[in-house]
């Protein structure tokens, strides 16, 4: 078990940990913001008031969700984890997390003085375990975390997979005679799935809250634009532990943010490809790799995750971790110590590099 926290060992890597990136190269975008940063006349139009979010940013992301009330903006998908855990956790409150999961959904659990029991996976297809799900609910369940597209896996849940597990979830709650659970979603891959079923989770009714960022899918985090969409009535609940953690956003990267929102088509399709382009790399490598059975686990069809197990002793997944910059798996959760994540939305040049690295590594240890 890494020694660390993952946050604080995310924040230690080198740049030369080229494995750990799963943020989308996306040149075109930052052209763009580099030349609008240059224009005296934008910066002037930026100047806005925004207690609530710029409202360019505003009518861009309604525009993009076509809803008909607006998101709440914020400094990116971390902190609307912290908003909806400070809204709708107490001290004493428990909730239930995907397991594996990205360390944030805990930590920000754990921050409210709340406990939380895992919301399982498959091991394997990383799909939702809903009969042992019903057996985690408590009368202080009061809140579900789970990432679509999956991280660490890149696994896709289906609308029909989603709504089995609210169905889970809603008998459940009914018969210890509890409200509905609020079901969060971070969605910050989702805009790599091409011809989704669904815009996002939002649509889906008043138990989901969808969170998203620039931060992945267009490589952004540069200006931690995030936001969180929702029935208005939930918004409303989340707006005075905004308030507390943010108070106000920067006019300047909102503006910017919105610039790229209302070309967001445009974005979406070139990171899509460059994925897509990246995803043959990861695969030409791991091929081989799994036939000598040094690793095992499906490469997803979307995201640009990758969380095999590797078929060595930990000391020595730790070394390729370290080598490589591939994540160790046991930040996602204790039982996944053979694991690491693979990320591979980089620089494609860069990400040959890194895998070639990752493959001789492999062959070496598995020859002592």
């Amino acid at each position: 078990m890494p020694q660390s926290p993952y946050l604080e060992w995310a924040k230690q890597q080198p740049a030369s940990a080229i494995l750990s990136n799963s943020s989308v190269y996306l040149p075109s975008v930052r052209n763009a913001i580099q030349q609008q940063l240059a224009d005296s006349a934008w910066f002037e139009a930026a100047q806005h008031a925004n207690p609530w979010g710029h409202p360019r940013l505003q009518q861009a992301l309604q525009a993009w969700h076509q809803s008909s009330h607006a998101p709440l903006i914020v400094a990116g998908a971390s902190s609307a984890l912290a908003i909806v855990c400070q809204a709708l956790l107490q001290p004493g409150d428990h909730a239930l997390i995907e397991t594996p999961h990205y360390e944030p959904f805990r930590r920000c659990v754990l921050a409210r003085c709340a406990t939380w029991s895992a919301c399982p996976r498959h091991p394997v297809s990383f799909e939702f375990e809903l009969a042992q799900l019903a057996t985690s609910i408590t009368p202080r369940t009061k809140l579900v975390l789970l990432s679509n597209l999956h991280n660490p896996s890149g696994n896709l849940s289906t609308k029909s997979q989603l709504l089995a597990l609210q169905q889970t979830l809603n008998q459940t709650t009914a018969k210890l005679g509890l409200a509905p659970l609020p079901i969060v979603v971070d969605e910050i891959y989702w805009h790599l799935v091409a011809q989704p079923e669904f815009d996002s989770v939002a649509e889906l009714g008043e138990q989901w809250i969808s969170i998203n960022s620039l931060s992945k899918v267009y490589g952004l985090s540069l200006l931690r634009c995030g936001w969180i969409m929702a029935a208005p009535s939930m918004l409303e609940q989340l707006r005075p532990a905004y308030l507390d953690l943010i108070n106000i956003g920067s006019p300047l990267t909102e503006y910017l943010a919105a610039s790229v929102i209302e070309q967001l088509a445009t974005y979406q399709l070139e990171a899509q490809r460059h994925v897509a382009a990246n995803r043959q790399i990861v695969h030409a490598v791991i091929q081989p790799l799994i036939e000598r059975e040094l690793i095992s686990g499906v490469l997803p069809d979307a995201g640009c995750s990758y969380f095999p197990s590797l078929n060595l002793p930990v000391a020595q997944i730790s070394q390729v971790a370290a080598l490589t910059g591939c994540v160790p798996g046991a930040f996602f959760g204790p039982a996944y110590h053979q694991h690491v994540r693979l990320g591979f939305g980089g620089d494609s040049t860069v990400l040959e590099s890194g895998l070639d690295l990752f493959q001789q590594t492999l062959r070496r240890l598995s020859q002592h």
